[in-house]
């Protein structure tokens, strides 16, 4: 047998092969045309999402749009214009006594004003003593000492408190002038006297009002030249 020969008979045997195979003779499924894939083919309207619910979680999660711009009022009505405020002046009384300040308040008050008042300690006066020590007998007994000393300007304090029974020696208006009588009574051998300063309380009123209810109670001012301008 001829090569060519046994490549012909070759040829034919797999050319029957290849037929029997397409027709399915060999337990193979046949294999089928264009037609009959185009019918196996999905339906879209089978087509479902495998979780349907997560889906509508998403779209409920979305962030809302904001709300637009509310619409604009053509020819809004024009706001009321707000009542213009009062105009107050102020005015003070400085240096006031303690009577002085209680009368001053209750005539405000019975005006129907609100006054502020202000109180405040000052040094009144420079008090040169010897404290008091044993009593009337003891205050007798230093008096006869310092008129021995040739001091004679001197009185012992009688009024009930803490300074009874002492040994007054000088009372100024300044620090510099009690300083001059200490030197003095010091030259003269007295060593146990001191400077005691005296306080006086003092008062401040301010007060703030319309002019015509403010002028009604300056009108007879009786504290006048304590008077003083102040801030409204």
């Amino acid at each position: 047998m001829t090569t060519l020969r046994f490549f012909l008979i070759l040829l034919l045997l797999l050319n029957a092969l290849a037929f029997a195979a397409i027709q399915g003779w060999l337990g193979t499924a046949p294999v089928r045309g264009e037609p009959e894939r185009i019918t196996n083919q999905l339906h879209p309207e089978r087509i479902r999402l495998q979780h349907e619910g997560d889906v509508r979680q998403v779209i409920a999660a979305a962030p809302t749009p904001p709300p637009g711009p509310a619409p604009e009022v053509e020819n809004p009505p024009p706001a009321s214009p707000a009542p213009a405020p009062i105009p107050l002046q102020c005015q003070a009384w400085d240096k006031l006594t303690t009577p002085e300040a209680d009368q001053l308040s209750a005539r405000l008050r019975a005006a129907g004003l609100n006054a502020q008042r202000e109180s405040v300690e000052v040094p009144a006066s420079w008090w040169v003593r010897i404290p008091p020590d044993g009593g009337r007998e003891g205050a007798e007994r230093r008096a006869r000492e310092l008129r021995a000393q040739g001091v004679t300007d001197l009185f012992i304090v009688q009024e009930a408190g803490p300074n009874q029974y002492a040994v007054s020696l000088g009372l100024f208006k300044n620090p510099s002038s009690a300083n001059v009588q200490l030197t003095q009574l010091r030259s003269k051998g007295v060593r146990n006297a001191s400077i005691v300063v005296r306080s006086t309380t003092e008062h401040r009123i301010t007060l703030r009002a319309e002019a015509d209810r403010l002028s009604s109670v300056l009108a007879g001012d009786p504290w006048s030249q304590r008077r003083v301008s102040c801030q409204p």
